[in-house]
């Protein structure tokens, strides 16, 4: 029971001192809220108010002194008022024990305090603005009047720079002028806000015209210098090479009359200040203007390679005649004699035509040369189209040449192959009659005997009054392969007769001892003496062999040498 005495009693020590500690922090507050008042009620605008109302302000800074002037006094009058009562309930309350209750109003308070400090120096600030508008207009209106001045200078003694904008320009400066003017005047009557408007726009022009300068200066110095000047060296040089008897595929005079046009409406543009249209203009006369000065250096240049090369085309082309003619004397005596593919005679006939075409559009230029009405820059690329054919017949003519020869040496070389075949298959005859045979298979006499014909074609063709090489080099390649095919069934047809002689032989230890045996043997030497299938022969009897003493074939085919 003590104990909760004691208990209750801390708890009331605990509390009572809670209190008090929160009074002394919410008088602490009170004081140090009391300081900032005090202080606001010694810094009053009063001042700045009095003289603003003594530069008699007008229009726009007027109507903004006022709405300034009526914040303040709504802040002192209401606001401010307000403020101390709430600071003298709270600090009643703070006295009264009340402390939990002051110290919310203390908190309210600093924070109305803290709103009434910023509006009052925003208030204040805007006061500062208003009287220090009028020194800063004067000193920003000064500084423009002397850029507009050195501007106006500027534009007055180079307007020679700048051409037909001009004009325009000068109605820039006069709208400066007037804005400067309006300025002067309502700096006159107070009303600096408004005069700084102006001041503002004045920069702005006066910034935009210098731009303009920069932009208006090289653009005119192509319309008025550079153009015109290229365009006169171009009249004089086109009137000079016409007195030479120059002839050009484009109207020039039209297109130097074009260019001038566009110069012209340039500058108009120009005059407008419209520089977009300007500067594609000009590029675009830029392009012209190298155009027509391309058009006359290729007619200057094109006289001088037509000159220069008009006897080296012409040589190219006799040579080319003579070396034709060669080839075609050349053909004409190997037509006696052989005859030729229906591609060479073509190409040739075609070189002949062309070589024609060639002469007709060489004559023709050098005649227009003589005439003096040459294009000399078509009658370039008529020469070099004309090299140009005379290349590929050359080229072709060497081709055909080489065709020829190769021709001639194809017909010995044929002759001697047709040669070396007939010994081959006399070869391969002695190889079969040395077998001693009653007959051959009618498979290897047809296969012999086609290729029998193939060589005696193959003779014929070229003994003939007229030799087509190009078939006979075919055909010696097929009867060359069809010999090789003849010598292979020479070769297994010796073989199997060998084998079957020996396999024979030997079979006929048991043909006495086994009756099937003997059927089978008697079967094969029918197969090999009276219907000469060697092959079945072979196969008959090893079958036979195999079933009586097997791997006797075996044996047998080692001995055998063909």
């Amino acid at each position: 029971m003590f104990a909760i005495i004691i208990g209750i009693i801390l708890i009331v020590l605990i509390f009572l001192w809670y209190m008090w500690f929160l009074q002394r922090k919410n008088a602490s507050t009170l004081n140090k809220l009391k300081d900032q008042t005090d202080q606001l009620k010694e810094a009053t605008l009063d001042e700045k108010i009095k003289k603003l109302e003594e530069m008699k302000l007008a229009g726009a800074s007027k109507d903004r002194f006022n709405q300034l002037k009526d914040s303040y006094r709504e802040q002192v009058d209401q606001v401010f008022t307000d403020i101390l009562k709430q600071m003298r309930a709270a600090e009643y309350k703070n006295t009264e024990f009340k402390v939990f209750g002051s110290a919310s109003d203390l908190k309210k308070v600093n924070t109305e305090v803290t709103a009434f400090e910023q509006k009052i120096g925003g208030v204040s600030k805007g006061f500062e603005d208003l009287l220090a508008s009028n020194e800063l207009n004067a000193t920003h209106s000064e500084e423009l009047q002397k850029q507009y001045q050195t501007l106006r200078k500027q534009v007055l003694t180079q307007s020679f720079s700048y051409g037909p904008a001009t004009d325009k320009l000068e109605d820039e400066l006069s709208e400066i002028a007037n804005l400067l003017d309006q300025e002067k005047q309502l700096t006159n009557k107070g009303d600096h806000i408004e005069a700084s408007q102006y001041l503002d726009d004045v920069k702005l022009k006066l910034g935009l015209i210098t731009d303009q300068l920069k932009v208006i200066e090289p653009l005119y110095h192509d319309l008025n210098e550079v153009f015109p000047g290229q365009v006169d060296e171009i009249k004089f040089v086109y009137q000079k090479l016409v007195k030479q008897y120059f002839q050009f595929k484009d109207d020039i005079i039209q297109q130097i009359s074009e260019v001038q046009n566009e110069i012209e409406e340039s500058n108009k543009k120009l005059g407008d200040l419209n520089f977009d249209a300007v500067n594609t203009n000009n590029e675009d006369i830029k392009q012209r203007i190298d155009d027509l000065y391309e058009t006359l250096t290729l007619e200057i240049d094109g006289k001088k390679d037509v000159l220069k090369e008009q006897k080296p085309v012409l040589d190219y082309l006799n040579h080319a005649v003579f070396q034709h003619n060669r080839l075609d004397k050349r053909i004409q005596k190997l037509q006696e004699e052989y005859i030729l593919t229906d591609k060479t005679l073509k190409t040739f006939n075609d070189n002949f035509a062309t070589l024609n075409e060639v002469r007709q559009k060489y004559d023709a230029d050098v005649q227009s040369i003589a005439d003096k009405k040459v294009i000399f820059s078509e009658v370039r690329e008529d020469f070099k189209e004309i090299v140009k054919h005379l290349d590929d017949i050359e080229a072709s003519e060497k081709s055909i040449n080489d065709d020829l020869n190769q021709m001639l040496s194809s017909e010995q070389i044929a002759r001697n192959s047709v040669d070396e075949y007939a010994k081959r298959l006399e070869i391969q005859k002695k190889m079969v009659e040395q077998l001693r045979l009653n007959g051959l298979p009618d498979d290897y006499l047809d296969y012999f005997y086609m290729v029998y014909d193939e060589i005696n074609k193959l003779y014929d063709e070229l003994d003939a009054k007229q030799i087509n090489m190009e078939d006979i080099s075919k055909q010696v390649i097929v009867t060359q392969e069809d010999l090789s095919n003849l010598v292979e069934k020479t070769k297994k047809l010796k073989y199997n007769v060998l084998l079957s002689e020996k396999l024979l032989q030997y079979a006929n230890r048991y043909a006495n001892k086994n009756p099937e045996f003997r059927d089978e043997l008697i079967r094969a030497r029918a197969l090999f003496d009276t219907d000469y299938n060697y092959d079945e022969a072979v196969e008959v009897i090893s079958k036979a062999l195999e079933e009586v003493e097997s791997g006797s074939v075996a044996r047998i085919k080692e001995t055998i040498n063909a």
